[in-house]
Order: C-alpha cells, then structure tokens, then sequence
C-alpha cells in the first residue's frame, strides 16, 4: 500500500500549492534546501510544501531532484510551516521562517518508516500548460531535460509543439519569432534563442500570435501575426553570466568551436554568440541570403512556383542536411532600458557558409500525347555566402499618452557559386539532346528597411491616432560567366552548339508605406477604426548578356538582355469595427477599398509600355469566442494582395540551363487571395492534456502560376532562339483556380505510469494548382494524409528520451497525363536518449529511421542514421565535459525527395554529411547573484550548491 500512499500525498501538497498567480506574482523570497536520509543519502521524488497558517494563498510546492534538492520561490518573508513526504519515510512536519532573498535551509533529514493505510490517497500532479486567453502557457518546471540541454530540447516536450530538422512548429504553424522575456533576441532568428539559452534558466514558454505593431499600437487587430514563442526566464537567473563554449575535432579534418555568452543585469542583457564548423550545423535566418539564388545557378530556368530543392533560400532557414557545409558565425544582441521613458534592442549578427552539393534529378513532365518526356541531370554545385546584418529597436514613451517607436535594419550580403551540370532529355526512352555547362555567379546585395511610429492615446479611453511611415531600398549587382555546349542526337547524326557569355546585372527597388489609423470608441463594448494607406513601390533592373568569342570579341545578346522598370501605385482606404462582450466574445469587421495601378516601361531591346489599373475590396472578419478559462475558438477571414516582383515581370531569357530556359511576363496582374482560417486550443490543468485544431483553407484568382512550352520539334521562339526537341521555356502566368486546404489535431497528455509525455498529430493538406503546358490547361491535385506520435520522457536530468513517428501518405493526380498519376509513402521514425550515471558519465545516442516508398527506381531511400556519444564529466562542479561522438555510425545517411509541380514530378537525391567521429571538450558558465540577497541560489561560485549542476526548477 506505501507504494501508492507517498505519491498521493506528494500530489496533495503539490495541488495545494496550486502554482497561483497570486503567489508567482510576489517573488520576495527564495528557499533552497536537500533532503537526506538518516545514511546522509539524497532522497529523490519527495514532495516539499510551504503553508502560511493564516493565508492560504502564499504556498509553494516541488519534488526533489535525483540529489535530493529542492527550491522554491515566490513567497513573502515569514513564519511557514513546511511539510516533507515521500516513499518509506516519515511525513516531516516543523516551521520555518524565511527573510527577503534567499533562504538556505541546509539538509533536512527524514526518518524512515511504513506508512499506514488510513493516510489520504488523492492522485496529482505538476501543472504542465494553461491557457490564458489566446496565450498557451507552459510550466518549465513540469518538463524534466538533461542538465546541459537548451531551450530547443525543452520544447521538443511540450505538447503542441514539434522541431523537425531545425524548423519548430506550434499549434500546427512554423514560429517566425522567439522573443526573450518579451523583448527579440537577434532580430527575428527563432534558433538563435532557442539554440544558446540552456533550459535551465527558463521558467516558463508562451506559445502565442503575436500581432501587428500598428494592431499592437491601436489596440484593433488587423489579423496580420506572427507566431510567436517567449522565453520567460527566472527571476533569480536575470542577474548572473551563463552561457558554454566548446570546441572539438577529429578524423578526416572534421571540427567544430562555438560559444554562447549571456551577460545579464535586470533590464541590461548583452548576448553573444558564435560558431564555427565544417559539419552542417548552420544557423540562418532569411537575410542571410538575399542573394543565394542567384549564387549557385540562378535557378531561374527552373519552374518551381515557389518552391522546390536547391536555391530556394528557404532551404537555409533550418540546420541544412543536403550538401557539405563549411560555417562561421557570430553576433551579439544588446538590449536594455536605457531610462524609465526609453527602451532599446540592437543587434549584429556575421555568417559566411561555404556548401558544396552533388544532386541528381530525374523528372516526367505531364507532356498530353507523348509516351514520356524525361529529363535527367547531374549536378555538383559550390556556393559561398557572407552576409551581415544589423537591427535595432528603439521605443520612446515620453508619457502614458503618446509613444515613439522606431526600427531600422540593414543587410548587405556577397555570394559566389559555381556549377557544372550535365543534363539530358530523353523522349521515348532516346536521349534527343543533352547540355554540359558550367555557370559560375558573383552576387553583391544590400536591404535596407525602416520603420517610424507614433501613437497619440487621448483622454477618452479607446480614441487614439496612429502614424506611421516604413520606407525600403533593396540593391543588387554582379556578374555571371556560363559556358556550355548542347549536343542534339538527331538523325542523320549527332551536332553540337557552343556558347561562352558574360551577363551584369544591377537591379535596384524602393519601396514606401504611409499609414493613418484612427480609433474611437463605441459606447463601453465597441470600437471604430477608420484607416488609410498609401504604398508606392520603384523597381528598375538593367540586365546586358554578352557572347564571348575565341578571340576575345564580345557580341550584345538581345533576348538575354533587357533594361525594365516597373512602378506600383496603391491607395488604401478602410473602416471597421471592434465589438466585444465580456471576456468572452470579440468579434472584429473590417472592408478595405484598393484601387492600385501597376506600369512597366521596357526601353531594350525593344521598346514596350504596359499600365493596368485595379479596383479591389478587401473583406477582413475575426471571430474569437472564449468558451472557458482554458478552451477558445478563432475564426479569421481575409482576404489580400500579390504583387508580381520586378524579375518576374522583366522578360530577359535566362539560359543558364540551355535545356531549362526561363524568362519574365510583362502582362502580369496581380494575385487576389481569399482565406478563412479556424483555430481551436484547449489545455486542462488538472489532467495535463492540451488540444488542439487548425483547418486553413485558401483560394486564389488570377494566381501566378508557370506556363511551359515543350517543344517537340525545332521550335523558334519570337526572339529568335530555337528550342530543340524537349527543350522547354517557362514564364509566369495568371490563372485562376489555385486553391488549398490544410488541416491539424493535436493532442498531448502525460502518461503517469512512466512519467513521459505523449502526443499525437494527425493531419491532411490538399492542393490544387493550376499550370500551362504547351498552351494546354493542367491541374495537378496533391493530397497528403499524416499521423505521427511522440512519446517524451520526464522521468529525471539524468534519464531523457524521446520517441517519435511521423508517416506521411502523398497522392499526385493531374488532368493531362493520368498514367503518370503517383502516390508514395515516407516515414521518419526517431529515437533520441541521454543518459548520465556512475561518476559523471554521460551516455547519448540518436536513431533515425527513414522508409519511403513509391519514387523512382532506385531512390527509395530506407537507412539508419544512428549517432552515438560517450562523455566524462569533469571539475569539482561538473561543468566541464568530454566528449567521443560517432556521427552516422552505419555509414547509411542520404537524402532523396519528392517535388510535383502542376507541369512535372520529379525525385532529387543530394549529397549529404556521412560517417565522422569526433573528440569535444565542453565548459559550461553559471554564476548568478540574488537579488536583495546578495548570494547566488546555486550557492557561491555559481553551481556550487551541487555536484552536477544548479538544483532543478519547482
């Protein structure tokens, strides 16, 4: 019976502690404090509570770590009284009275003892989330990691959240921001946070929308969000230095450094960060890479309507897989309240990459009455990136009734790349031509963007006036070299074309938004916004392509050559209203009127004039119904604008791939978008499970889709270049019938009986995008159904697992060729564990299975990916470490995947990092003063209080 009666005590005194918001509210003091047993060994899992005797709101609770520790904080100084129980022993029952700072109560020893079966039996637990309106919030402290671990291993355990090859995801949406005590850290990088600050000075995680500066400022959402995760850190760890630095090397010239310093002083919190490696760990956000598309082949001959393998800068954001990169990066972030009326952020932040690829593709156009066009190529490419960039925030509130802010922010960015690609068409199984090229590019790029507001509250409660003014220059220039030589295996016999060309470009665009907002109030549950907008925009690109002759002479190519600008006028005017009963309904209408005109002037090599006018309302609808203290539902509606960029319009032939030519569209319009998106989320305190459910759907007219002329014979183009037999040229076109449907469920809860965390995620994505192949209208319909789970322990520091699934089902139909109709299975099952035992050894191991079937012949890829680690560690406190790491111990890893397009489906296998072992040595840095204390929790010196680290989180 014992085994069941400690446990349900601990959890009285835990639920009685109730983690309220009053009590956190007050952090006055704090209490440390070990419990042993009469062998002076450490007693694990005992539960510790703090009662005032005459308010029973000042009360605090936790269970002891694997040492033994325990600490608790806000509580006000006075007399207590403290209870201690666990498994075995007897129920400690004295008073303690604790002073303002920190309280040391020393060792405490239980006796041990049987419980008897009349003790009270109540089943409990510590609260993991709670939903505070539109905000989930985690409890840090309910979720058990390693004692090195970061802010990206914490969240890997919370329910509704999921990290998938670096890029996280909550409620069903990839997070664009991570802030830190709700101030940015390193402008909007999500791994910058998430990669450097340790978990163990987190105390809690919001996970929420964040809106708009100017709805933040109005106080009137304009349902423009972002996802948003804040990092709230522990009082007790906001005065102190934290951080680790390591370094390490081994066989075959592998090695990595890096470090991540935190200064931080109340409000003053310096940061800085730095790495340096030749294993692919990257760390990018998208200013880094204004210019990589244009680093390595251009791509542009490409239609990837959007997206696809290869320079989609995209790729960049996450710890890249593909290729073999080389990283060296640094920053460091500044943030502090200068006076009580000024607030300031700024950071720079340095990264050059050096990545080298090696990809195959094998692709079938969806080509009506061909028995099968095939393309095939073989690609090694390298491209060097450098790119630095700075932000800053500046917010002044000179009184509670009018504030200032202001945000610039500058990138300027070099990159070179090179390739060599060897590709083929083959039509009825027959090669009918081939290309050998190598394409090299020297890329310069410079954003600018700033941001001024101001914003007037008056007297009357709701009425204010906002201004604000956002201008941006964007600059880019360089050269590119191509040589290539196009061999045709035509009857009577094979012919071969030679090309060797030089290209400039300089491409330049200015962009300007004047904002007017005005609100007032309406009666006690409504408000009025009425609005209006002025956005101008200025493109100019200036592109010369030259061919190169064996003697050295040069000749103007007029289809590669093109001199365009472009300018968009948009004037926007609006009104809505805000009503909102309670807490719990809001409901928000908004209708916007645009008239927008957009012009082209191109002066070479032909003279052309293009002006077209449209008139647009623009519908917005928010719908928010808070159904409980802990469930909401929200529906927005909205509907928007695409703008066609200057490249998709300027109309220069890109034949950087002779067999793959693109060029832009001088008659683009643009794109008018509707989408409706629902959103449901619910946590229960007292079980711990969260819920969640996302549907999005969108539909869009007059969609920027690709149109592809595949030529079937020798075909000659209006500027003169002829397209031979599977030879293809794409541009952009507006179409009408894109449309998309996405859909999640979430559900988390902790599994008791293994003290682990489980959650599970099933979801369904439909799209249905339109293409023009040869003049011929095709709609590719993509359907894809996924499930996968994840099962995370929470057991202790010293034993951490985690366990996950995720199986994706994919079907690829479209109207021209149904024979080429597809359907193929991926899934990626994971298993990660961190084991620390013995005299500071460390045991880790990673496993990745990867099982996909239905791509081509061959490229099914199913391997294991297993990582392995041995470490020791070391000093008196345990902030050393050693470490023996065996990267792709099978020596399996490899990266195959699956791209269909509304014109083509096509299987990419790249390059990627294999087998490695490496030697890493560790130092990780605490040292932390308390408050009005003036001692550091973790006893002096920082750790100090314990051998292996600060004691765990209550």
């Amino acid at each position: 019976m014992r085994k069941f009666i400690t446990p349900l005590i601990a959890a009285v005194f835990l639920m009685l502690s109730g983690f309220s918001e009053t009590v956190l509210a007050q952090s006055a003091a704090l209490v440390q404090g070990q419990v042993l047993n009469t062998s002076d060994q450490p007693v694990a899992g005992a539960a510790v509570l703090l009662q005032h005797p005459t308010n029973p709101e000042l009360q605090a609770g936790a269970y002891t770590d694997a040492d033994g520790q325990f600490r608790l904080r806000g509580l006000e100084a006075g007399e207590y009284t403290m209870r201690i129980a666990a498994i075995g022993f007897d129920t400690l029952a004295q008073t303690v009275a604790l002073s303002e700072g920190f309280n040391r109560l020393g060792q405490i020893t239980l006796n041990e003892r049987t419980f008897t079966a009349d003790e009270v039996q109540i089943e409990g637990q510590v609260a993991q989330a709670q939903q505070k309106g539109d905000t989930t919030q985690y409890n840090a402290g309910a979720f058990q990691t390693n004692p090195d671990a970061n802010a990206e291993d914490l969240i890997r355990k919370m329910p509704g959240i999921t990290v998938d090859n670096g890029r996280v995801n909550a409620q069903g949406e990839q997070v664009r921001q991570v802030l830190v005590d709700g101030k940015p850290f390193f402008g909007s990088d999500p791994n910058a946070a998430l990669k450097n600050l340790p978990a163990e000075v987190i105390e809690k995680i919001e996970v929420f929308d964040q809106q708009s500066e100017q709805s933040q400022a109005t106080g009137f959402d304009d349902g423009n969000t972002t996802k948003t995760i804040n990092i709230v850190t522990r009082p007790e760890t906001r005065n102190g230095t934290f951080g680790r630095m390591y370094a390490g090397g081994g066989y075959e010239d592998v090695y990595k450094a890096g470090l991540s310093l935190n200064f931080f002083n109340d409000d003053q919190r310096i940061s800085v960060v730095g790495l340096s490696n030749n294993i692919n760990q990257q760390n990018f956000s998208q200013e880094d890479l204004l210019g990589v598309a244009s680093a390595g082949r251009g791509r542009r001959g490409r239609p990837w309507e959007g997206g696809g393998v290869g320079a989609d800068p995209g790729d960049f954001l996450i710890d890249q897989q593909n290729g073999v990169a080389t990283t060296h990066s640094g920053g460091i972030n500044y943030s502090d309240e200068l006076t009580d009326k000024l607030e300031m952020n700024a950071s720079y932040f340095f990264n050059y990459t050096d990545n080298n690829a090696l990809t195959t593709l094998d692709r079938v156009y969806f080509v009506e009455g061909d028995s099968g066009l095939v393309y095939r190529e073989l690609d090694s490419s390298r491209a060097v990136n450098i790119n630095h960039r700075f932000n800053l925030r500046m917010e002044y509130k000179p009184n509670e009734r009018n504030s200032i802010l202001w945000r610039p922010s500058v990138s300027f960015q070099q990159s070179q790349g090179a390739d060599s690609t060897f590709g083929r068409n083959l039509l009825n199984g027959a090669s009918v031509n081939a290309t050998e090229n190598v394409y090299s590019t020297d890329f310069n790029a410079l954003r600018v963007d700033n941001f001024l507001r101001f914003t007037h509250r008056f007297e009357k409660r709701g009425r204010s006036l906002t201004l604000s003014l956002r201008n941006g220059y964007n600059l880019q220039n360089g050269n590119s070299d191509l040589g290539s030589s196009l061999f045709y295996f035509t009857e009577p016999g094979a012919s071969q074309d030679t090309l060797n060309q030089r290209s400039y470009l300089s491409s330049n665009g200015l962009t300007l938004n004047v904002d007017a907002r005005y609100s007032e109030p309406l009666g006690k549950v409504g408000l009025l916004l009425v609005s209006y907008n002025y956005a101008p925009q200025w493109n100019q690109s200036d592109q010369n392509t030259w061919a190169i002759t064996a003697e050295g002479d040069s000749t103007l190519l007029a289809p590669q050559s093109s001199v365009f600008e472009n300018q968009y006028y948009a004037h926007r005017a609006g009104v809505g209203t805000l009503l909102r009963k309670g807490r719990e309904l809001f409901f928000i209408s908004r209708i916007d009127y645009q008239r927008a005109s957009l012009a082209g002037q191109q002066t070479f090599p032909t003279v052309f004039d293009s002006t077209y006018s449209f008139n647009n309302l623009l519908p917005f609808a928010i719908f928010r119904w808070r159904i409980s203290n802990q469930t909401n539902l929200r529906v927005i509606y909205r509907t928007s604008i695409d703008v066609p960029t200057v490249s998709q319009l300027q109309e220069v032939v890109d034949n950087s791939n002779p067999l793959q030519l693109s060029t832009g569209n001088p008659t683009l319009a643009q794109a008018y978008s509707h989408r409706l998106v629902l959103r449901y989320g619910g946590t229960d305190t007292e079980t711990g499970r969260v819920l969640y459910f996302l549907l999005n759907g969108s539909l869009t007219n007059d969609y920027i889709g690709n149109s592809s002329l595949i030529a079937r014979r020798d075909t000659t183009l209006p500027s003169g270049i002829v397209l031979q037999p599977g030879a293809q040229l794409s541009r952009p076109v507006n179409l009408d019938g894109f449309r998309s449907v996405n859909t999640l469920f979430t559900l988390g809860f902790p599994v008791k009986f293994i003290k682990s965390n489980f959650n599970i995620n099933l979801s369904g994505n439909y799209t249905r995008r339109p293409g023009l192949i040869n003049e011929e209208l095709n709609f590719s319909d993509n359907y894809q159904a996924g499930a996968g789970v994840t099962l995370s322990s929470n057991i202790s520091e010293k034993v951490d697992f985690t366990v996950s699934s995720r199986t994706n089902y994919n079907w690829a139909f479209n109207e021209l060729r149904p024979n080429l109709n597809t359907e193929y299975l991926s899934q990626v099952s994971e298993a990660r564990l961190n084991l620390i035992f013995g005299p500071g050894i460390v045991f880790r191991s990673s496993l990745l299975h990867q099982y996909t079937q239905g791509l081509s012949d061959g490229l099914d890829p199913n391997y294991l990916l297993w990582n392995v680690s041995v470490a020791k560690k070391l000093f008196e406190n345990q902030r050393g470490e050693i470490e023996l790491t065996a990267f792709d111990v099978l020596g399996q890893n490899t990266s195959v995947n699956r791209n269909v397009s509304s014109i083509f489906v096509e299987d990419v296998q790249t390059q990627v990092l294999q087998r490695y072992f490496m030697l890493t040595f560790t130092y990780n840095l605490r040292q932390f003063e308390a408050g009005s204390g003036g001692e550091s929790p973790y006893g002096p010196g920082g750790y100090g209080g314990r051998p292996d680290g600060p004691p765990r989180r209550p």
